[in-house]
């Protein structure tokens, strides 16, 4: 075997101490990644895990290997990031996390016209509209909206998205219609919980300027697409991104209130496991949807 592949997927086993998502994540069955691990250990003459039914460690050789490993896989990607500035075409397959509701709407759109610029790229999409772990996970490239949390991560801002606050027709027939952002304490208002503080809501207004209010709810969930649905079904008013909640405006299924007072918008970053040199097919997929969300 390739000493250089099995050095990959030694280093992937160790990041994500598990031999079968390696081999999920490589397209291998689960006895070739073994295979390439003995090969190491076969070449070596030492045994570099300590494997049973519930655990994997490294042996102390494996801890010493596993960092000799890291410097030289990412010395040649970036030797070849470096010299390459190019003329290399990018190859190879592109592991992205993103959040379900930008990914099918500001991703999947625009992956037919990526694959005709650059044939050579595949891409496994990854839906977790929790933050990951890019390197125990092996993912190449992350794309978040909105704030941050602190991380060695490289982080690229690709872009800005407004966010409008969102009710169906039904409740605001029930309920009446807020007209500022104080009288939404006595409205049912819908949790985002993924964020740092769901029940905080900021705004700002060109007359008011900015102010934050404390609402009150009855239902929470991580998913933009279960708030969504929530809002349309009239359970309660909801703050999403624009570019999500557009259609379900144009076809009148809910309609954007208060529309003097703006939520807070919310970068779109780019992120990335920090190296000196990135990655051609992530420099050129960072690229292009930097261009797509302009």
């Amino acid at each position: 075997m390739d000493v250089m592949s099995s050095m990959a997927v030694f280093r992937r086993v160790v990041e994500a101490k598990n031999f079968s998502a390696v081999a999920r994540e490589t397209n291998m069955s689960q006895s070739t990644v073994s295979k390439h691990i003995a090969a190491l250990e076969e070449r070596l003459g030492t045994k570099l895990l300590n494997r049973s039914t519930r655990s994997l460690k490294l042996t102390e050789a494996g801890k010493e290997y596993y960092h000799h490993c890291i410097r030289i896989l990412n010395d040649f990607q970036e030797a070849e990031a470096s010299i390459g500035k190019g003329k290399i075409k990018p190859t190879g397959t592109l592991r992205i996390s993103t959040s379900a509701a930008f990914g099918r709407t500001c991703i999947l759109p625009h992956l037919n016209e990526f694959f005709n610029s650059y044939p050579d790229i595949s891409i496994d999409l990854l839906f977790d509209d929790n933050y990951v772990d890019l390197v125990k996970q092996g993912i190449d490239l992350a794309f978040r909206v909105g704030p941050l949390a602190d991380s060695t991560l490289i982080a690229r801002k690709i872009g800005t998205t407004p966010r409008v606050i969102v009710a169906s027709p039904e409740y605001l027939v029930k309920h009446g219609r807020p007209k500022k952002p104080a009288e939404l304490v006595k409205h049912n208002c819908l949790f985002y919980s993924l964020q740092k503080t769901p029940d905080l809501w900021y705004f700002n207004s060109v007359q008011e300027g900015d102010e934050s209010v404390r609402v009150n709810g009855r239902l929470k969930a991580n998913s933009p697409d279960a708030l969504c649905d929530a809002t349309i079904e009239g359970l309660g008013i909801s703050v999403l991104c624009e570019w999500y909640a557009r259609k379900h405006i144009e076809s009148g299924r809910l309609k954007v209130i208060l529309q003097n007072y703006h939520p807070t918008a919310h970068d779109i970053n780019a992120v990335y496991p920090e190296r000196k040199f990135v990655p051609q097919k992530v420099k050129r997929m960072i690229d292009y949807l930097a261009e797509k969300t302009r």
